[in-house]
C-alpha cells in the first residue's frame, strides 16, 4: 500500500469538497420549478403558458358529477414556440399543503373549456378554462412542455387565494360564450 504524502492531503481535501458540491447542486437544480404570477408569461419547454383569469364558481354548467368544494375556472393560453403540432398534456393544481388536484374531465357542453385532447399546430396558440374542484385557497398550477417525462419541462402558475367567488351566471374573466 502507498502512502500519500501529506503535502497533497489539501489538494484532495478539496478535491472532494468540490466534487461533493457539485453532485448537491446539481440535485437541486433538476427540482427546481420557475414560479410565475396569474398574468405572466410561463415558459414550460418550447410552449409559453399564460395564466389569463382565475375565479371560483359555486356551479358549472356541464359538470356531469356534483361539486365537492368550489369549481376553480383558470383561463388559459398555450402558444406552441416548437415546429411540430403538440399534443398538451393536463395540467395539475398543488395547494399550499402539496396536495395534487386533477382537472375536472367530466363535463358536457362547457363554453371555451380546454377539452381532453388538446393539440396546438405550430406557431399557434390555443385558449381555455382548465377546471378543478377545490377547496377555496390558494394554488399553483403546474404546466408542462409535455413528451418524453424525461425531458418534461415544468412551470408553475401562482394562483393567489383571495380570488372572488361568482354565482353561475356572473363573469368576470373571457366570456363564457364563443
Amino acid at each position: 500500500m502507498k502512502i500519500v504524502p501529506l503535502r497533497y492531503l489539501p489538494i484532495l481535501s478539496l478535491a472532494l469538497l468540490l466534487a461533493v458540491g457539485l453532485s448537491c447542486s446539481s440535485e437541486g437544480s433538476k427540482s427546481t420549478v420557475a414560479s410565475f404570477s396569474l398574468g405572466d408569461r410561463a415558459p414550460a419547454g418550447r410552449v409559453t403558458y399564460v395564466g389569463l383569469t382565475a375565479e371560483y364558481r359555486a356551479e358549472l354548467p356541464g359538470a356531469k358529477e356534483p361539486v365537492k368544494h368550489r369549481y376553480l375556472l383558470i383561463f388559459l393560453s398555450a402558444t406552441n414556440g416548437s415546429g411540430q403540432e403538440i399534443t398538451l398534456p393536463h395540467t395539475r393544481l398543488i395547494g399550499a399543503n402539496g396536495t395534487e388536484y386533477p382537472e375536472v374531465t367530466e363535463i358536457d357542453g362547457f363554453p371555451q373549456w380546454l377539452g381532453l385532447l388538446r393539440t396546438v399546430s405550430p406557431g399557434s396558440t390555443e385558449q381555455g378554462y382548465v377546471v378543478f374542484d377545490v377547496p377555496v385557497g390558494a394554488y399553483k398550477l403546474q404546466v408542462s412542455s409535455g413528451g418524453d417525462p424525461e425531458k418534461e419541462q415544468l412551470a408553475e402558475i401562482e394562483i393567489p387565494a383571495n380570488l372572488r367567488s361568482t354565482s353561475p351566471t356572473g363573469v368576470d374573466g373571457p366570456s363564457l360564450s364563443k
